[in-house]
């Protein structure tokens, strides 16, 4: 691995911000000083630059990039239900293995050019479950980024239990084989298309593996109803009463729970992951974070495969929080605390290790953004550069545990314009595949 110093940068190490430059050694932070000399090493030119640590997306979906300029056929949806079945549930059912992996990696390289160095990432492919996560794990090795994968098992077409088994084969593969990149999780696709027996299943191996579950949360209304009606309790009482909740699960959403089911997020211990951009797009409502936060419970950052560039989720979480309640005095600090602290701590509980911080024996997780300020620059006012300046900027290089995936905006880890070529070519066909989908109408039931 290579010897790497990032010289006259101006670094944001976390809490400061300094002119500084930074060492990277055995895919470690070795030193972060002024005029650090090194021989033999890879120097890096920073003037001009601010250094930061490497951005978090706390949920993700990979497999969501082929949607992007598809038609979907028929009348447009008028509710979050009807986005699932003419949309999303269509589109998971016709991807394959190819399908999978090209999406996959182009998402990846979004990652890189985006300064994202570590995702938890959702996947659904109800057609294709079997040694999908390897696929998956296949284009996280090649693009070089940080990966807690899990296929999100389902009971709506009777499959919930080959989820749990492709889920508990990774597990133990991942087990044997000490992956540096990659982690497994137990995934659930939302509480409302399980049934009891794969969530029990689910909630059992993840307390074996020690690993967390990661499930979608009352993301729209009607998966509350949907779970007073059949089970006569609400999501996380249904959750917590099958034993989902921990410290490692991730709650994805919780736009409509309840002051009591925050009680019990808040006494579990487990983690709530806020995608304000993915809300508004899918017109389901805006999750109360703020309220979460003040009752202390740990709430992060995602995209939702909306996107892989973080700092935009920065933004529209910071203005999203104060449209929705009215007021200008909120978001500023909470929506940067979600990304930059709270998205660290979720991927230490995850990964383990320390993440979000450029120190002395840190992992070398590290974007390089382009920024020439026009006002003075400095730790006190670093937020609003962050949401009103940075946002807007480019990032030139990435560095992922000590590699470096990108420099000059060039992406190292692979050929971007031959994979553009590639899944520009084969996306017409799963777009073939998708409307024979859509057209079937399947049914689903729990």
């Amino acid at each position: 691995m290579s010897k790497i110093l990032i010289k006259n940068g101006t670094v944001f190490d976390g809490k400061n911000v300094r002119k500084a430059d930074v060492y990277i050694k055995d895919g470690k932070i070795d030193a972060v000083a002024s005029k650090i000399r090194r021989s033999g090493v890879n120097v890096i030119d920073a003037e001009g630059k601010v250094v930061l640590p490497g951005f978090i997306c706390a949920h993700h979906h990979l497999y969501s990039t082929m949607a992007r300029g598809m038609g979907i056929p028929g009348v447009p949806a008028k509710n979050f239900q009807e986005v699932l079945d003419k949309l999303w549930w269509p589109l998971d059912r016709a991807l394959d293995k190819d399908d999978i992996y090209l999406s996959a990696l182009y998402a990846l390289g979004e990652c890189i050019r985006w300064g994202t160095t570590t995702i938890i990432d959702h996947h659904e492919s109800q057609s294709y479950q079997k040694g999908s996560l390897d696929t998956l794990m296949k284009a996280c090795e090649k693009a070089g980024i940080r990966t807690a994968l899990t296929l999100g098992s389902s009971d709506r077409y009777g499959k919930g239990l080959e989820g749990v088994e492709e889920n508990e084969r990774f597990l133990k593969k991942l087990k044997k084989e000490k992956h540096p990149l990659i982690r497994c999780m137990v995934g659930l696709h939302a509480a409302f298309t399980v049934n009891d027996k794969t969530l029990k299943a689910s909630a059992d191996l993840a307390k074996k593996y020690n690993c967390g579950l990661h499930v979608h949360v009352a993301e729209a209304k009607s998966d509350e109803d949907a779970s007073v009606k059949k089970y006569k309790m609400r999501v996380l009482e249904r959750l917590n009463k099958l034993g989902a909740l921990g410290k490692k699960t991730i709650l994805v959403h919780c736009v409509h729970v309840s002051g009591k089911e925050a009680a019990l997020i808040k006494k579990s211990g487990s983690i709530v992951v806020h995608n304000p951009e993915s809300n508004m797009n899918n017109a389901v409502g805006w999750a109360d974070v703020l309220g979460l936060l003040k009752k202390g419970i740990l709430v992060g950052l995602g995209s939702d495969g909306m996107s892989s560039n973080m700092l935009q989720q920065l933004r529209c979480a910071y203005l999203i929080a104060r449209h929705a309640n009215a007021d200008p005095r909120v978001g500023f600090m909470e929506a940067p605390t979600m990304l930059l602290q709270n998205n660290a701590e979720i991927a230490s509980r995850i990964f383990g290790g320390s993440f979000g911080t450029i120190a002395k024996g840190k992992v070398a997780d590290i974007a390089i953004m382009d920024y020439l300020p026009p006002t003075p620059l400095n730790s006190g006012n670093f937020l609003g550069h962050l949401i009103f300046g940075l946002v807007n900027s480019q990032v030139d290089t990435t560095i992922a545990s000590g590699r470096i995936l990108m420099q000059n905006k060039k992406i190292l880890a692979f050929d971007e314009k031959k994979l553009s070529e590639a899944i520009s070519k084969r996306a017409p066909k799963f777009w073939k595949k998708f409307n024979k989908e859509a057209a079937s109408k399947k049914s689903w039931k729990v």
